[in-house]
């Protein structure tokens, strides 16, 4: 009986030992993933992107060459991304409210999808830099350049806004003294309402009204500010330092070199083509 009793405590004392041993390599493999997601991306070969194609320039379908893609200066960035680490691009469009359960179910690598990094998603998610924090101002004639120096200067006057757009809520909310919120689908069309006279001035992000004003010589920005949006970046799950510092490594070359204005630009045009035809 004494015998017994000792090798039921040996086996209950290496079964202690193995579960023990067993919860601390799998708390030690799941740290490896963490921090291998890099390694891991790179092993594959390609990197799944996750966006929302429905929000120009950020993101959205154009025919290129006679193929539907999606593109935008998001896109660009996501591309540029992929390219230093040495892997492909896969692009994954889903609702935007689906975004962040596919990243943490790791069904996805990374959202870059004009997703600002705010405190609540911080919560289930980690945020790359900000690379895109717009002001929204306003596109005006050069003539006109004096005569609007405050929000107030708008009163009685003909704002343009693009439709559907946050643009499009800041007349309403700040400018609600004009005398006409004139709202239509393409900023082309804006535009050439300005130009006609037949509106005073377009409210857009400044990158955006700074690549129509260069290519209008008788356009200017004007001096009004409706403040910044909430700055955008790329989101990655959580612990993914090697993965996150890779990122973000990108985004700061790009942000340097000025990469990313030029693909805003680029994108807001495309855009308007695509609405156009």
């Amino acid at each position: 009986m004494k015998l017994l009793k000792k090798n039921l405590l040996i086996f209950s004392l290496f079964m202690i030992t193995l579960l023990i041993t067993t919860v601390g390599c799998s708390a030690t493999a799941e740290d490896a993933q963490a921090e291998n997601k890099l390694e891991e991306i790179q092993a594959s070969g390609k990197l799944v992107l996750g966006t929302s194609a429905d929000y120009p320039p950020y993101e959205f379908y154009a025919e290129i060459d006679g193929e539907l893609q999606i593109v935008g200066f998001d896109i660009d960035i996501a591309k540029e991304i992929a390219k230093d680490m040495g892997v492909e691009l896969e692009i994954v469009d889903m609702q935007f409210d689906g975004l962040l359960a596919a990243l943490v179910a790791d069904n996805i690598d990374m959202i870059v999808a004009g997703m600002a990094a705010t405190e609540e998603r911080k919560e289930s998610v980690d945020f790359s830099t900000s690379y895109y924090e717009a002001e929204q101002t306003m596109l005006v004639r050069k003539e006109d350049y004096e005569k609007f120096q405050s929000i107030s200067d708008l009163e009685d006057h003909r704002i343009g806004v693009q439709m559907a757009t946050v643009q499009e809520g800041i007349a309403q909310e700040q400018v609600s003294n004009a005398k006409e919120i004139k709202s239509l689908g393409k900023i082309s069309d804006l535009v050439l309402e300005l130009n006609y006279g037949n509106i005073d001035s377009i409210i857009l992000v400044d990158t955006v009204a700074m690549a129509y004003a260069e290519n209008n010589e008788d356009l200017t920005l004007s001096q009004i500010s409706f403040g910044k949006e909430d700055g955008v970046a790329a989101a990655v799950a959580k612990g993914h330092e090697e993965f996150l510092a890779s990122v973000n490594q990108t985004l700061e070359r790009l942000i340097a070199d000025g990469s990313i204005d030029q693909f805003i630009e680029d994108a807001v045009i495309l855009a308007d083509q695509q609405n156009q035809e």
